[in-house]
């Protein structure tokens, strides 16, 4: 077995200059050196500037609350309570279990600030102003309040099971790791999509899509949305399902069929999808 040594910053050669450094060391008893890239080179991009701010106010705040034993506690029921409703170890798809309350609250913080920094980037690029009295919220499922998510569920089942005589369990376990997009009037849903990972690196899909309040170009407003947010997050695509009659209406927000039509819930589907 070879015995290798610690790195030796004794015996630094040259100047530790920007790009790189000359280090020593040591394996069974002969001397080695390598040559270590600094990746912190040049100036920093745009993207690294973004980086390093969303770090610093993500630790601030981070530290603030696990400094204050009144928040720590606050803290510390709601990180036991995602461990025991969310974290599923027989369920798919097994989210993290949370042992440090530092650990839970960077998450959903990070989380957050990563989002509002999304949506100040991309909010112009959007097609269209909402009306007065709606807002749009995105939000994780543990960020969800009991009121929210009892909103967001009576409104799927007044589409998908009134309106669509669909029946199916609804509550399918990836509500649990999506993104949550609703427009809401006086905190009643009137449009919502949830958003989640493929399996497919890079492919965001979009599940759940509906409007109660229909040609007033909410639909449009939350696509737009969550392509602007996915498209910031480095995703190159954004998939669905779409029921063949809502076809015509993915198709001129930029989606494109790429499957035959197959049965899904006892209705027609095909698979769409739009490049970003």
């Amino acid at each position: 077995m070879a015995i290798v040594s610690d790195l030796d910053t004794g015996k630094v050669h040259g100047k530790l200059n920007k790009k790189s450094k000359v280090v020593h060391r040591v394996i069974n008893g002969r001397e080695y050196k390598h040559t270590v890239e600094n990746p912190y080179e040049g100036p920093a991009s745009e993207a690294q500037k973004l980086q390093r701010n969303v770090f610093g106010k993500t630790n601030a705040i981070v530290n603030s609350i696990v400094n204050d034993p009144k928040q720590y506690k606050e803290w510390q029921n709601r990180m036991e309570e995602y461990n025991r409703t969310v974290v599923r170890p027989d369920l798919p798809p097994f989210p993290k279990r949370y042992t440090t309350v530092r650990s839970f609250v960077y998450h959903v913080i990070s989380e957050q600030i990563n989002q509002k920094q999304t949506t100040k980037r991309r909010r112009a690029k959007l097609p269209l102003a909402l009306p007065k009295g709606v807002k749009a919220y995105m939000k994780l499922f543990s960020e969800l309040t009991n009121a929210e998510l009892y909103e967001i569920l009576k409104a799927r089942f007044n589409v998908f099971v009134c309106e669509q005589h669909i029946h199916y369990l609804d509550e399918d376990n990836i509500d649990y790791t999506a993104t949550h997009y609703s427009l809401r009037k006086k905190n009643i849903v009137i449009a919502y999509a949830r958003v989640f990972k493929d399996a497919e690196k890079g492919v965001i899909r979009i599940g759940r899509m509906l409007t109660l309040e229909r040609n007033k170009g909410f639909g449009k407003y939350l696509v737009e949305r969550i392509a602007a947010d996915a498209r910031a997050k480095g995703a190159h695509t954004l998939r669905l399902h779409a029921q063949t009659q809502a076809v015509p209406f993915y198709e001129h927000l930029g989606f494109k069929t790429v499957s035959g039509v197959f049965t899904e819930a006892e209705i027609p589907h095909v698979t769409m999808e739009r490049k970003l």
